[in-house]
């Protein structure tokens, strides 16, 4: 890890670690995302990377990472550790899907899920982040 990445031993990072280095982008989104996701899976594990792209990883106990938000202007790009079969249901909720081949991309995940910071479909959105750590 770079000394750009703030892993949690347990639960969320601290949110006066990660506060500053995204003070120019929205954060009611991502806030609302890691309540419920620590609430939904409470041995839910964190890392935060605020340098160039902001992002946050997920993982329980000592699994692999299951997900990433990234935090972009206009919304959060989410990749996620199910399979791409389901990039069509979550196109079908509204969302835009646009495959990034990235590490995650190439190891199968869903990648480049599109949600806008205004989204009001947030139950839909924390059903297929939970998928990630069921599987």
């Amino acid at each position: 890890m770079t000394k750009n990445v703030i892993l949690s031993e347990k639960g969320l990072v601290n949110d006066s670690v990660w506060e500053s280095g995204m003070k120019d982008y929205p954060t009611t989104l991502v806030r609302v995302i890691r309540e419920r996701l620590v609430k939904e899976i409470p041995v839910i594990k964190e890392k935060v990377n605020t340098y160039m792209q902001c992002y946050f990883g997920y993982w329980k106990g000592q699994d692999k990472d299951r997900a990433y938000l990234y935090l972009q202007k206009k919304g959060l790009r989410i990749d996620l550790c199910i399979n791409r079969d389901n990039e069509e249901a979550i196109k079908e909720a509204g969302f835009k899907v646009h495959f990034v081949n990235n590490y995650q991309g190439i190891a199968g995940w869903l990648t480049g899920w599109q949600v806008p910071h205004n989204t009001e479909n947030i139950d839909t959105v924390m059903k297929w982040l939970c998928m990630a750590f069921r599987q």
